[in-house]
């Protein structure tokens, strides 16, 4: 890998006074009050925001709010909270996509011991990247765009989706991910979207799927009205399937170039074919998991100690209080396993809309499905990543790295890669390019401009703009302009700066660039 990281602050380092070189290729130490071990990974082209330092600091401040509460415990001005538990942060990594988010910079990474922190990842539970590849050439496509783009809309917005749940299966997803949904499937077997659902390459796939798309819960989140839903075997909702809003897509590409083809190949990837790559995580109930928690352990959190900055109140995982955090970790679960099997449904749904457009049998396999925004719990040590996904190396059997799936915008390259198993990084990538302009300052962006640059990208939402339902209601038309501007190319990074610093610090190592033909966006 190629070392420049002893240079890569340039003109970062006039700006940020608490950055300065790290021995590592392509990393930065970032001085804190706290002396907390904090390392960025990011070279000279990748630019970098204020605003999330200012955030990031904040987010630093929980380190000290737990050794108040330990010298509370200590001195009895506390009633037992950690315990004998040695509760702290024991390092922290920002990824190259490291950008101010809603609470929490994307692309912090946070190892911390005997405890948990629910706004560390927030509320977009288990938000991930699937990618399947199939026997069709992308070029294929070419002659029936306007088919499939109506054929996605109708799938996936205007009340086509047919996917029937019975509450044993929803029950099953739940407590058990993808596993749970493999043994259930007979329950709805023959309808809907079941009719292409193959429970044989399923069960294969779940060596595809990091952790087998499953985490491991020992109950329940208060999910008992969703698991009964209308109580018929064939029941519907309308939180399965839904792509969700910011930056989630299921997207059509072309695998545009082979940069590692021993491990492509190995892995089904061939030039010129079509791919299909969903972005989603557990929309609702996701939500509803972050929420209360967060709430849940701000009220624990002892009354005399100062409070965190950011409302980053941690909940342990051993001591006194362990049931606390462990309750965190069952509904986090619960959320990701939902998030695992409705990325499989979104598959589904994009390969039954090029199937029906082109009256074509399309046969796929899935490359990986690679969770953001979870913690990943190893005995007393709570792994946090929010924006930035797994990256582990070679496991000495089928896997040459772990696949890293790296999104550009709907407009730029999307990258995979082969995690190098990096301890220095937490063994963690980042999950996108990350954005350059905030939603509010990209939806304020000239009209003019964002219509020139949108205009050349096949984009599928909600409404068609062309129908004549719509065309004449101007309202409408600006709503769904400033939605499209929030996305905008614009709006984000340039992705290869930042696929390089992975690459170039030994993250993860560079397998195929896929480029963008058609997007879905909620």
């Amino acid at each position: 890998m190629a070392h420049v990281g002893r240079s890569i602050l340039g003109g970062i380092m006039h700006s940020f006074g608490f950055l300065r070189p790290h021995p590592d290729a392509v990393c930065s130490r970032v001085d804190n009050a706290l002396g907390l071990d904090v390392r960025l990974f990011a070279n000279e082209r990748v630019p970098l925001e204020r605003d999330a330092f200012e955030q990031l600091f904040d987010f630093l401040d929980v380190a000290r709010a737990v050794d108040d509460v330990r010298a509370a415990e200590r001195s009895g001005a506390a009633s037992p909270f950690f315990g004998d538990a040695p509760a702290r942060i024991e390092r922290v990594v920002l990824t190259p996509d490291f950008h101010k988010g809603s609470v929490v910079p994307v692309g912090t990474v946070a190892s911390a011991a005997h405890m948990c922190i629910p706004q560390a990842i927030g509320n977009d539970v288990c938000c991930g990247m699937r990618l399947l590849v199939t026997d069709l050439p992308a070029a294929a496509l070419e002659p029936f765009w306007p088919q499939i783009q109506r054929r996605l809309r109708a799938i996936f917005f205007a009340g086509e989706r047919d996917i029937p749940m019975s509450p044993r299966q929803r029950e099953a997803v739940l407590r058990d991910g993808l596993p749970g949904l493999v043994a259930t499937s007979d329950d709805n077997a023959g309808r809907g979207i079941w009719s292409r659902f193959d429970a044989g390459a399923a069960r294969d796939d779940l060596a595809r799927a990091h952790a087998e798309g499953s985490f491991a819960t020992r109950k329940l989140f208060g999910f008992e009205s969703f698991i009964e839903s209308s109580g018929r075997v064939d029941g519907r909702d309308p939180q399965i399937g839904c792509v969700g809003g910011g930056n989630h897509f299921v997207e059509l590409q072309r695998v545009d170039a082979l940069l590692d083809a021993a491990t492509a190949h190995a892995w089904g990837l061939s030039c010129g074919s079509l791919a299909i790559m969903v972005h989603s995580g557990s929309v609702g109930l996701g939500h509803a998991v972050g929420g209360w928690f967060t709430d849940r352990a701000r009220s624990l959190f002892p009354t005399r100690v100062r409070a965190p900055k950011g409302g980053f109140f941690p909940l342990p995982v051993s001591g006194p209080r362990a049931e606390e955090g462990l309750f965190y970790l069952d509904g986090m679960g619960n959320a990701a396993n939902f998030a695992f099997a409705n990325r499989l449904f979104l598959g589904l749904m994009a390969l039954r809309a090029v199937e029906e457009a082109t009256s074509r049998t399309v046969a796929s396999r899935l490359v990986y499905d690679a969770p953001h925004n979870l913690v990943f719990r190893s005995g007393d040590v709570c792994l946090h990543r929010k924006g930035a996904t797994p990256a582990h190396g070679p496991d000495g059997g089928a896997w040459l790295g772990r696949p890293v799936i790296i999104p550009g915008s709907m407009g730029a390259a999307s990258y995979l890669l082969a995690g190098e198993g990096h301890e220095g990084s937490l063994e963690s990538a980042c999950h996108g390019a990350g954005r350059a302009l905030s939603r509010g300052r990209a939806s304020r962006a000239s009209r003019d401009d964002a219509d020139r640059e949108l205009s050349r990208l096949r984009v599928v939402g909600p409404i068609d703009p062309t129908s004549p339902l719509v065309s004449r209601r101007r309202d409408v038309l600006d709503k769904h302009a400033r939605r499209l501007m929030e996305e905008a190319p614009s709006a984000y990074k340039a992705v290869e700066p930042v696929v390089d610093s992975v690459h170039d610090a030994g993250i993860a190592r560079k397998v195929a660039r896929l480029f963008p033909l058609c997007t879905v966006k909620g």
